[in-house]
């Protein structure tokens, strides 16, 4: 496969709140950031980071291409603020962004998403870069099943008619964001100050890729899956 040109980003944290040191906890014999970042090495990945844990812990590995940037002040200074209700995420990427030529193709990726595979990731590029109405492409999973939400006290049907029954192919299609990233041209992110430019294309990632670390369960899944 020929070399795609392209800038990664990522951001790992020292405290995580639903799991505790989640992006240190280990994962058949290395930490969680791990798993994602050595797939990528090789790669122009960058780590925007507040964790001299990572730090530390990177400079035990044989990883080539991570570089590592401090987290500056004013954004852990809004992550710590309470009155504060969105995340810094979106600011650090923009003045990432601010660094590159604005024709570079950006990747914001989690490592929160520890079965991504580069491959992956080259293809959405490439499907990107043939699609001349897009600005940007998201990976997604694809839900073809019966959704319901609820607004305060009431619930009510998504995708198909409570009126009649119908059948499992017949219903529209769910599309649930994945954090397993985020792409788009470094101008047009800065242009429109968005992480995902409109129009957006979306990628449908395959169900083991899809799986994101958030609480316990996807920890404990994560582990069977690595073992």
């Amino acid at each position: 496969m020929a070399k795609i040109d392209m800038k990664i980003f990522t951001i790992i944290k020292e405290v995580s709140k639903r799991v505790p040191n989640k992006n240190f906890t280990d994962i058949n014999g290395h930490p969680l950031w791990w798993h994602l970042l050595s797939e990528l090495d090789g790669l122009d990945v960058t780590v925007n980071t507040d964790s001299q844990k990572f730090i530390n812990q990177l400079h035990s590995y044989e990883l080539k291409t991570i570089n590592v940037i401090k987290r500056l002040q004013k954004h852990i200074d809004w992550e710590n603020n309470k009155n504060i209700d969105s995340s810094p995420v979106e600011d650090m990427l923009f003045d990432f962004c601010e660094t590159l030529d604005k024709s570079e193709t950006v990747i914001l990726t989690h490592v929160t998403s520890p079965f991504l595979k580069k491959e992956t990731i080259f293809d959405a590029v490439n499907m990107l870069n043939n699609n001349k109405k897009s600005k940007s492409i998201h990976s997604i999973k694809t839900i073809q099943d019966f959704v319901w939400i609820k607004k305060g006290s009431e619930v009510s049907a998504v995708n198909f008619s409570n009126d009649k029954v119908q059948r499992t192919q017949d219903i529209s299609p769910i599309f649930v964001s994945k954090g397993a990233f985020f792409i788009a041209k470094a101008g047009d992110i800065l242009d429109q100050r968005k992480r995902l430019p409109q129009p957006v294309l979306f990628y449908p990632l395959d169900h083991i890729q899809s799986i994101e670390i958030d609480n316990l369960e996807d920890l404990e899944f994560g582990r069977l899956l690595k073992g």
